[in-house]
């Protein structure tokens, strides 16, 4: 159960990164993800999710919105309803409170815009210690940040596929 919080955890950092287009009307909790076919190419779409009626239980996204289906059969496999998703509710921070949504996740994380909620992602930020991602690094790896790795006797710096940055390999 704890590892699917702190899943439930990454996911909203990741969606919360990835999706920042919004409405925002008047009322300080009443913002809604802007609508799908609004956004520009390649930006995930974000919906509110529902849960089933007369019940808090949450459950899977629609199966039509999972990035991954196939993933998320093979996560879901053998767990009922209720069991497949951390029963999670949201928070509120700075006063607004966060709203379950699906971004092509599984499972529903709780998410609110930077620009509802301030959020300061140092996108500016100037950092000498900031390195290139490695030449190897998929193309997924747009706009991360990576560090020069200090590794250990008997470690070298190497890239493992996969990995948008270098990181410590044993040496030979």
């Amino acid at each position: 159960m704890a590892f699917g919080r702190v899943c439930a955890a990454a996911l909203v950092l990741l969606a919360g990164s990835q999706v920042d287009a919004l409405i925002v009307s008047k009322a300080e909790n009443t913002w809604e993800p802007e609508p799908c076919e609004e956004l520009e190419p390649g930006k995930p779409c974000a919906k509110l999710y529902e849960h089933p009626q007369g019940s808090t239980t949450v459950m899977p996204c629609p199966v039509e919105s999972h990035t991954n289906a196939d993933g998320c059969a093979a996560l879901f496999g053998g767990k009922g309803d209720g069991e497949q998703c951390p029963q999670i509710t949201c928070p509120k921070a700075l006063g607004v409170t966060m709203k379950l949504v699906c971004t092509g996740g599984c499972c529903p994380t709780c998410w609110a815009p930077d620009h509802v909620i301030g959020l300061d992602r140092h996108k500016a930020l100037e950092n000498p210690a900031v390195v290139d991602p490695a030449p190897q690094a998929p193309t997924t790896c747009g706009g991360v940040r990576c560090f020069e790795p200090v590794c250990a006797e008997g470690q070298k710096k190497g890239h493992v596929e996969g990995d948008c940055c270098y990181s410590c390999v044993p040496g030979r």
